[in-house]
């Protein structure tokens, strides 16, 4: 459509576009359409004539491009968004298109001739540009193929229209935030001053044009209801108009990024991890290494110093930002320079006034304003010290956020060295997407780790990120955030070079924007936007005038953030009072209502005085405490309101969702409200996911955001049951505006089959259910399970049966249970009665899950043995198919008593007769121990013993005996062996005197035994012992000692030599005393053999021998004494001698043989006639005589 400018002068000289033909090849706007206009100085400057509108034609050039240039934006909005896809518009951005363009040329249909022929008959024409209306379906499919065969005339362009457009230059809304983010990208150029009109208004003057949309300059106009930014034909037909801007150069610009100054860090990053040493766990030392991050690249020319090895440590947030700024902002001397001198040079008659009224440039002249500041200078900083203006003038969408430069998650300082004002969609937005990718990487690095360092645990991705010092390898500037890139340093405000824009009001703009007007109360919603309704009043003079009214704060759409204004009550004062003191009212509004994500409020609020104006101010304190009372995200609530205004596009501010949902309970979500409406995004990390035990979340990616129908969920939260299994839940299928979740829950399949059952949570309770199996062959000593598993309440319960396969059991019943945040698999059994030693047994069985990752049936129970004597109780264990039944036992039986440990296994027994090795399909009894035998009254022993693979007893080993033992106590045997009887023998005359006497001997005497034995020792006794309790009959001890009989005997020899006379009366009386004695002493010792057996008892047989070969040994003394009595006289003679010893006789042998026999049942004796002497025959007549022979050899 034509576009109406005042007429040029005649000597303005206008270029043409130059390659008119190219247009479709050349990306968007290409250099080749740039037109350079040149215009010089009118002749006159008096009075200019306002030329008449016209309106192109369809179809021309400009319109061709137009649509080239929307289909391909309108491809680019809707493309899917990958890194690539943003590097690509980044680079399409940093090439800016240009446009063809005229700067109020007029745009028709025609070829070059004609374009030539345009330029004679109407070079200084401005043109309206139009969509007819014939293309009204809007298919952005149609740019270049639709047929105009019938195309109606463009219509002319009438007074009263031409007047409506000039007097709504300017007004309109800015594009929306991510409309224009979107086609800036695409296009390469800021359209901070587009301004679209979508009222009844603009949709009478496309009427009147029979358009759907045209475009005047930077304001677009559109019919009713083709204002559609969401649909991809209300894209087309928008990109379409906004091409129309481009071309004519209204103001629209190349987008020109200031170079901003650095940010600070916290300096608070610990010990630095390495890619050699990658983590490090040790308290104050907690650290890790990621060998990469991406952030965006504006975020990376910020950063202070070398982007290689950056370690940084997350920093704490104060929330004193926006205080920090308001404060620093407010101290700049240079504000109050600028301030004073825009006053000065614009009002001067006002200057010296205490409250001072103020807006954009753009605005002026407009008769109703949208945007008034009012106030002191002083008041008037602090309004400033956050403008949502850029250095143009243009409002900037959603207004700026006081960002950290260097993001505190990646350690930047929170302080005012670190702080600047950048656009808010691309402050919140990078915001999100550098957690994400932090999250990302260190999950990543995480899990590239195999090995931890002895001793230390690896931690999770949320406790890494809140408290350890991470080092990126490279930070790179690759990643992709939404937004403008426009932003204010603080030495720009400190300076008033964001003041450069605005405008004062002298008393006669007041006077025109009706500022004092009683029938238009100037209703300020916003001191900090300004933002200002206009509502027709007619008030009762003096007296307080209630009006229901119905003003829209804001664009309408589903889910927006605009208010409405229902009724106000305002007191009438004069214009004096109105001048200097204002006056005050109330005001009630709604917001939110029939929202599908915020519950409604109606609430009624004060309007407070402003001096200078008929209306005032609506509260902003108390609307903001209003809402945060009552505000309530529908699914999460309740919101806290950090900031909020009420600007002309509705609702301005942030806050926090404080959510009560318990699975993301205590997380504070940030939310937004702008002219969008309400936006929330917020990337949860597993430590704000909270799953009540067992379950433990290991990583997420789950979002919540607001949707058009309420809550958005997407991404996944992963979870876990420690040594269980693992699941995730996203978000849940046909559901609306709930925070509601769905996914699975997978059991360790190497296990488990089927092992997944389903998980969701859904109005704040979390649930799992569903059957899992362990077939046959996962777990030794398992046949099989079935289980059901339920979740609910805060309660875990499993359910099912399971059949053992174990070796040795005979039945189980076997269920699951879930305890101690552990799969319980457990039940009892019963001992198969055939196991050899086991008469019967029973316990419980389990299965759990070791160290190794690896399930395991364990078993353990009591078992009764079925072993003589044994009356006990055993301990059953299984353990990895191995089933052992082991205890120790108290034995007694006859002769027998101590304690015995026996067992059964399907083992093998060892050599020292313990199970060991693997298991087997067989079972053995094993034992052993220490008995005491008894083998008679006065013998004990001890014995090692064994349990028999068939499960009997069996004492089978050397006897442990005493080191002597009394067999039988001393024993003396006297006994005379036989007597001589007297014999006389004549020896010779003793000449005595005048006589002889005749000699004769007498020889008497015996021979004596003499001996004892004992007491009798069995020394150095071992003994072999075989016995079986279950087999007595076979019993049978043997063994030997050495029989030690301490021992004397000897032989007496009594013999006596008398004299006799052959005549008396003389008489001799003499002999020879012989003392001889054959005697020995010592031990006799003989092997004795010992034996007992049940049928013959214990018998004991040995022989002691004692045998020497002695000679006699004799003293004599010899005497002879004569006496002869002759009356007369006595004649008496005696001879003595003293024989030396000598021995005598032949060799002898003595020797004394003791038979020692001992029978079980008889008492122990040694009786004296079993004693066997062997001694000497010996002739006592020989002996005597031959000894005779020396004694006469001697004394004679």
């Amino acid at each position: 459509m034509k576009t109406p400018q005042k007429a040029a002068p005649a000597n303005t000289k206008q270029n043409q576009p130059a390659n008119k033909q190219g247009a479709g090849k050349d990306p968007f706007f290409s250099a080749a359409h740039d037109v350079e206009q040149v215009q010089e100085a009118p002749f006159f400057e008096g009075n200019k004539v306002q030329r008449k509108m016209t309106v192109n034609e369809p179809g021309d050039h400009f319109e061709r491009q137009a649509d080239q240039v929307a289909d391909k934006v309108v491809q680019h909005i809707n493309q899917p968004k990958t890194a690539a896809n943003t590097a690509t518009a980044s680079t399409t951005a940093t090439a800016p298109a240009t446009a063809t363009a005229t700067n109020s040329a007029v745009q028709k249909k025609e070829d070059k001739k004609e374009d030539k022929q345009e330029k004679e008959q109407n070079g200084a024409d401005k043109e309206l540009q139009r969509r007819p209306v014939f293309e009204s379906d809007g298919d952005p499919n149609e740019g270049n193929t639709l047929k105009r065969s019938s195309q109606a005339a463009a219509p002319d362009v009438s007074p009263q229209t031409q007047q409506k457009i000039e007097g709504s230059k300017g007004g309109g809304e800015p594009l929306p935030a991510n409309t224009r983010e979107e086609m800036e990208g695409a296009m390469g150029r800021d359209l901070s001053g587009v301004r679209i009109h979508n009222n009844s208004e603009a949709a009478g003057l496309s009427n009147d044009l029979q358009a759907q949309a045209f475009t005047h300059g930077n304001d677009i106009y559109f019919g009713a209801g083709k204002y559609d930014p969401q649909s991809q034909a209300g894209q087309h037909l928008l990109a379409h108009e906004v091409a129309h801007t481009v071309q004519q150069g209204s103001g629209v610009k190349k987008k020109i990024q200031r170079k901003p100054t650095k940010g600070d860090v916290s300096g608070n990053a610990g010990q630095v991890a390495t890619a050699e040493n990658p983590i490090d766990t040790t308290a104050s030392k907690e650290s890790l290494f990621v060998p990469k991050i991406n952030i965006p690249g504006l975020k990376l020319g910020l950063m202070p110093g070398s982007t290689t090895n950056y370690s940084f440590k997350k920093t704490e947030r104060s929330g004193k930002h926006l205080a920090d700024w308001n404060d620093a902002a407010t101290k700049g001397a240079g504000f109050e320079t600028v301030f004073n001198n825009k006053k000065t040079a614009e009002i001067p008659k006002e200057a010296n006034a205490s409250n001072f009224f103020m807006t954009l440039e753009s605005e002026k002249k407009l008769t109703n304003l949208k945007h008034l500041f009012t106030g002191s200078i002083t008041q008037l900083k602090t309004t400033f010290a956050r403008p949502f203006w850029n250095d143009k003038g243009h409002e900037i969408n959603n207004g700026y956020d006081v960002d950290h430069k260097v993001e505190l998650q990646l350690g930047g300082k929170d302080g005012i060295s670190n702080l600047w004002m950048l656009e808010a969609a691309a402050n919140r937005s990078s915001g999100s997407n550098i957690n994400t990718e932090i999250t990302s990487k260190v999950e990543a690095a995480l899990n590239a780790i195999t090995t931890m360092p002895d001793g230390q645990t690896k931690p999770g991705a949320a406790e890494v990120m809140s408290k350890y010092t991470i080092t990126a390898g490279t930070l790179d500037g690759s990643l992709p955030i939404s937004g403008g890139k426009e932003a204010w340093e603080l030495s720009e405000i400190e300076a008033g070079d964001h003041l450069k824009k605005l405008v004062f009001l002298s008393d006669t703009d007041k006077a025109r924007a009706k500022l004092i007007d009683s029938t238009n109360l100037s209703l300020i919603t916003s001191e900090r936007y300004g933002a200002t309704q206009n509502i027709k009043w007619a008030p009762e003079a003096g007296k307080t005038t209630e009006k229901d009214v119905n003003v829209q704060v804001g664009h309408i759409k589903r889910n927006g953030a605009n208010l409405k204004i229902r009724k106000i009550s305002y007191e009438d004062k004069d214009n004096t009072t109105i001048l200097s003191a204002g006056s005050k009212g109330s005001a009630t509004i709604e917001v939110f209502m029939d929202n599908a994500f915020v519950a409604g409020i109606s609430t009624t609020q004060p309007i407070e005085p402003v001096p200078g104006i008929y209306g005032g101010r609506l509260s902003g304190v108390a609307v903001k405490q209003a809402l945060s009372a009552g505000l309530k995200a529908k699914g999460l609530s309740p919101i806290t309101i950090t900031e909020l205004d009420i600007g002309e596009s509705g609702l301005i501010g942030f806050g926090k969702i404080n959510t009560d949902v318990p699975i993301i309970g205590g997380s504070a979500i940030d939310i937004i409200f702008n002219e969008d409406g309400i936006k929330i995004s917020k990337v949860f990390n597993s430590g704000e996911i909270k799953v009540p035990p067992p379950f433990k979340i290991t990583n997420t990616s789950l979002e919540v955001y607001a949707a058009t129908s309420g809550i958005g969920i997407k991404g996944e939260a992963n979870f876990e049951i420690k040594k269980l299994g693992k699941g995730k839940v996203g978000a849940m299928a046909n559901t609306s505006g709930e925070f509601a979740l769905e996914g699975s829950f997978d059991f360790d399949s190497k296990t488990f089959n089927p092992a997944q059952i389903k998980a969701s949570y859904r109005n704040g309770e979390f649930s799992a259910s569903g059957d899992i199996g362990i077939p046959a062959g996962k777990i030794k000593g398992l046949k099989s399970a079935h289980i059901n598993i339920n979740y609910a309440n805060n309660i875990f319960n499993a359910s099912g049966t399971a059949e053992p396969d174990i070796k040795g059991v005979k039945s189980a019943e076997i269920h699951v249970t879930y305890g101690n945040e552990t799969l319980v698999i457990g039940g009892s059994f019963v001992l198969d009665e055939n196991m050899p030693g086991i008469q019967s047994g029973s316990g419980n069985v389990e299965v759990t899950r070791g160290p190794d990752e690896i399930y395991h049936v364990k078993a353990n129970g009591k078992a009764i043995p079925k072993i003589p004597k044994i009356n006990t109780e055993l301990s059953i264990s299984y353990d990895d198919g191995a089933l052992t039944i082991e205890g120790k036992a108290s034995y007694v039986a006859d002769r027998v008593s101590g304690e015995v440990t026996v067992g059964a296994t399907n083992r093998a027994i060892a050599a020292d007769g313990t199970p060991s090795g693997p298991a087997g399909d067989k079972f053995t009894a094993y034992g052993s121990g220490k008995l005491t035998l008894k083998v008679t009254d006065w013998l004990q022993a001890s014995a090692s013993v064994r349990v028999t693979p068939a499960g009997e007893i069996e004492v089978v080993g050397r006897l442990d005996l005493p080191s002597a033992v009394d067999v039988f106590p001393k024993k003396s045997i006297n006994k005379e062996l036989f007597k001589v009887p007297t014999i006389q023998i004549p020896i010779f005359a003793i000449p005595l005197g005048p006589k002889s006497i005749g000699i004769v001997a007498t020889i008497d005497g015996g021979l004596d035994f003499d001996a004892a034995v004992g007491p009798g020792q069995l020394k150095d006794v071992f003994g072999q012992i075989e016995f079986n309790p279950s087999h007595p009959e076979n019993t049978r001890i043997s063994g030997g000692a050495k029989f030690v009989i301490p021992a004397h005997a000897g032989l007496k020899l009594k013999a006596a030599l008398g004299i006799g006379l052959s005549i008396g009366p003389a008489s001799v009386t003499g002999g020879i005393q012989i003392v001889g004695g054959l005697g020995l002493e010592g031990e006799a010792s003989a092997a004795a053999d010992l034996a007992w057996s049940p049928t013959t008892g214990f018998e004991f047989n040995a022989l002691g021998e004692i045998e020497v070969h002695p000679k006699f040994t004799f003293d004599v003394n010899a005497f002879i004494k004569a006496e002869l009595d002759l009356l007369v006289t006595d004649i008496s003679k005696e001879w003595t001698k003293n024989l030396a010893s000598f021995s005598y006789g032949p060799d002898l042998q003595v020797k004394v043989s003791l038979p020692i026999h001992y029978k079980d049942g008889e008492p122990f004796d040694v009786k004296t006639d079993d004693i066997k002497v062997t001694y000497p025959e010996i002739s006592i007549s020989d002996i005597a005589g031959g000894i005779a022979d020396k004694v006469k050899e001697e004394m004679l």
